[in-house]
């Protein structure tokens, strides 16, 4: 039974959902089940059909739910996971993205979070359904759960899980699993820390350890967020310098359970294009705007989608395509009214604050100030409005609230009121400017975005004005909106009809959720995720390359660097927000700096691809579709490869960290010349053994990207290596030697001793704070 300190607002708890599943438990002739059970089984059974709704689950056969990044990225690493997991191992390495890529690191494949080690062992785009459906479960229940705590009130409840499932902000990144897998802990973090007047010491560690367990998803950006939500719903509730230690505790012990996949992103970041933290203008980009308001009432504000699905030509959100998703946050006018009852609620206060800081983090963004961009970690952050997840997570609870509140608040209908009338005039208010105040309009604009194209406003105008002008759904959610505003009316009129009310009022609130939330992502058949079939990427896999290289590619074609990497070839391109920057630099370098493309050659480059252009070697194919021409380089070299002393300089003065290389240069022009290729190598998985009979003293390029986790030895003795066109250059004197390269991840590892140190010092605690239980008399 529901504890009486939860019991708030509707203590009671006699509506209509809790007396049918009473009914239904005495109606089977089984034992009434224990408290909350079943109402736990109908969260998750509502959870799992609207999941089910929103993402577009059609079958195991497809079609299904696409978005921009699902074949950049999100289809090959799947298909690059199930791999690694085929062979055996989990997805520490892959030598066919850039000069080899460390996925575990980068974190966004999710390598040591333990479902996925079955989930992606399906097909990939069943596995991406399997995680996405799962976690909107997760996060649904969790959503439900906390609510139910904090309100009593079972139909408040279940509102505040469908609207956790549902919101633009989750529905419009479900392209993203990892971000939806990660914020689905969300409120089974928060479950044990809003309890009064604090967490016990069993709630603190078990919320540190699922914080710990977020940061495994590999999304930073979810995990620090939620570090903040966390601090302020506990300062909220007891703000006082003792909270503060329970905050650093929670903390401390998040980050140590994480640190399996935190360390390993730590030391990526260092040597990424990330190391130097992001520019200004990356950081920012994705900010609050002064249209934001519309995102939150209206979910086609910005885009039409006259049939079943956003049509990104007439989009006109500030930043386009990537800034609208990012910062989606519909739930609906319905949703913001109860949100707004509920706000006197007594235990109210925390979500408010919640709500306020979601707020501020984009709109201090919007500013740029220059502090944030000295903070270590959050200067390499980019788009301050996912922070609006957040805030629709705290309307979902509010709104729980206000479900409880009806006809109980005062002045309840007038701040619902004021939730629907505001977005309204706002929306109102911006067709006025696009009609008769245009240089307004532009202003505005291009003060909220990177955008700095004055010529094309007339074009944004009028895609404005076509998609805010367009009736559906337009008058159905203003009709809903209206419809809301008299129930709550007739509520407060004649307070004898809230229990009738309630019901009415959660299919209100959640109708356009589920009507109109799904919008964000079409659906599409197999060939649009993967593209191993096309004409592009069967003529470069037909010739085998060592390795393969794109000219000056366009932002979209078939043959993108992962979906090359996902059919097996190994390309030099890969897209990542930590590629590494050897590989990276060196891509820059064939690029600007090659004109002879001897450095091209040097790297193993033997196919490469042109676009638009006449190929400059022997073509060997051509894809008319693409403009493109397949080209084959019968100089290029064949690494790994010896080459003697006297090509080489290292830098005397380079770094000598553990997680930094000490960088040498290559004299390209005579590679052709010295260079002996090395033909006795073996790979086993994580381990390659090459024999070497050098002329010479000299060196050893291996065209695998340099990063700390290859132990190499020579003849078994340990060496270290530099680095040089972003591989590794190994010394070797002269004569045969065996070189072995192992790859050993100590950075999980450490990670990995730390969590279960922390963990055992937590549970340690834990039973020391236990109760006693005095001795039984005689």
């Amino acid at each position: 039974m529901t504890s009486p300190a939860a019991r708030v607002e509707d203590t009671e708890d006699a509506d209509w959902i809790g007396d049918r599943l009473e009914h239904l438990a005495r109606s089977i002739g089984r034992r009434r089940p224990p408290s909350g059970v079943g109402f736990i089984v109908l969260l998750a059974i509502a959870s799992l059909v609207a999941a089910l709704v929103v993402a577009r689950v059609t079958g195991p056969g497809g079609p299904w739910l696409w978005n921009i990044d699902m074949p950049k990225i999100d289809f090959p690493r799947a298909s690059l996971y199930q791999d690694a997991l085929a062979a055996g191992s989990l997805p520490f390495w892959n030598d066919d993205l850039g000069l080899g890529f460390p996925l575990y690191a980068e974190g966004q494949i999710g390598a040591f979070y333990p479902p996925n080690w079955l989930i992606f062992q399906l097909d990939p785009l069943q596995a991406l359904d399997v995680t996405r459906v799962l976690h909107l479960v997760v996060v649904g229940v969790g959503t439900g759960v906390l609510a139910l705590r904090l309100t009593g009130s079972r139909t408040g409840a279940l509102l505040a899980a469908l609207v956790a499932v549902t919101s633009g902000t989750v529905v419009a990144k479900l392209e993203w699993h990892n971000v939806i897998a990660a914020y689905s802990l969300l409120p089974w973090i928060l479950i044990p820390l809003v309890r009064r007047p604090a967490p016990t010491r069993a709630g603190l560690v078990a919320a540190g350890l699922l914080y710990g367990v977020q940061a495994l998803h590999g999304h930073p950006n979810t995990w620090l967020l939620t570090g903040i939500a966390a601090t302020v719903v506990m300062l909220s509730i007891a703000p006082r310098p003792r909270t503060l230690l329970r905050v650093i505790g929670f903390g401390l012990l998040g980050a140590a359970v994480g640190a399996v996949q935190i360390l390993p992103t730590l030391v990526i970041t260092t040597l990424s294009v990330r190391n130097d933290a992001l520019s200004r203008s990356d950081v920012f980009t994705n900010s609050a705007t002064p249209f934001d308001v519309l995102l939150l009432a209206f979910q086609n504000a910005f885009v039409r989608a006259p049939d079943d699905a956003w049509v990104r030509s007439t989009m006109w959100y500030p930043d386009g395509t990537f800034g609208l998703l990012e910062s989606a946050a519909y739930v609906g006018l319905p949703v913001l009214a109860l949100a707004a009852v509920g706000l006197r609620a007594p235990r109210a206060r925390p979500w408010i604050v919640l709500g306020l800081v979601s707020i501020a983090i984009p709109v201090i963004g919007a500013f740029r100030p220059e502090p944030w961009m000295g903070i270590p970690i959050i200067n390499g952050m980019r788009s301050p409005v996912r922070a609006y997840m957040f805030l629709t997570f705290a309307l979902a609870i509010l709104s729980a609230m206000g479900i409880g509140r009806l006809g109980r608040s005062p002045d309840g209908f007038s701040r619902a009121r004021i939730a629907v009338v505001v977005p309204v005039a706002i929306y109102v208010a911006v067709i006025a400017a696009i009609r008769w105040l245009p240089d307004v309009f532009d202003r505005l604009y291009l003060a909220s975005s990177s955008f700095s194209g004055e010529g094309d406003m007339p074009a944004i105008r009028e895609r404005a004005l076509t998609a805010l002008t367009t009736p559906t759904p337009l008058i159905a959610e203003l009709a809903i909106g209206a419809a809301i505003l008299i129930l709550i009316a007739t509520v407060y009129r004649r307070p004898t009809t809230r229990l009738a009310v309630i019901p009415v009022a959660l299919a209100l609130a959640v109708l356009p959720l589920v009507w109109l939330g799904p919008l964000p992502n079409p659906t599409r058949p197999l060939s649009e995720f993967s593209y191993a079939e096309t004409p592009f990427i069967v003529a470069a896999s037909a010739e085998t390359p060592h390795r393969f290289l794109t000219l000056d590619p366009p932002r979209w074609y078939t043959g993108l660097p992962d979906q090359l990497a996902a059919a097996g070839v190994p390309t030099l391109r890969m897209f990542s927000s930590l590629n590494l920057d050897g590989s990276e630099s060196i891509l820059r370098t064939i690029e600007r700096n090659d004109p002879t493309g001897d450095i091209r050659r040097a790297v193993g480059i033997d196919v490469f691809a042109t676009i638009g252009e006449p190929c400059p070697a022997t073509p060997v194919a051509s894809i008319p579709e693409e403009q493109a021409w397949i080209c084959r380089d019968e100089g290029a070299l064949r690494p790994p490869y010896w080459l003697p002393e006297g090509v080489v300089a290292v830098d005397p003065v380079g770094s000598r960290s553990p997680i930094r290389p000490l960088e040498a240069t290559i004299d390209a022009s005579r590679l052709a010349e010295v260079a002996v290729a090395i033909e006795g190598v073996d790979e086993d998985g994580l381990t390659r053994t090459m024999r070497v009979d050098a002329p010479e003293d000299g060196w050893v390029w291996i065209d695998r990207a340099w990063y700390p986790a290859w132990r190499i030895t020579v003849d078994g003795a340990p060496v270290e290596a530099v680095r040089a066109f972003g591989g590794q250059l190994v010394p070797i004197g002269a004569g045969v030697h065996e070189i072995r390269q192992d790859f050993v991840p100590w950075d999980a590892l450490i990670g990995l001793a730390i969590g279960l140190v922390a963990l055992a010092i937590g549970l340690v605690w834990v039973w020391r704070g236990r109760p006693v239980t005095p001795p039984r008399a005689a």
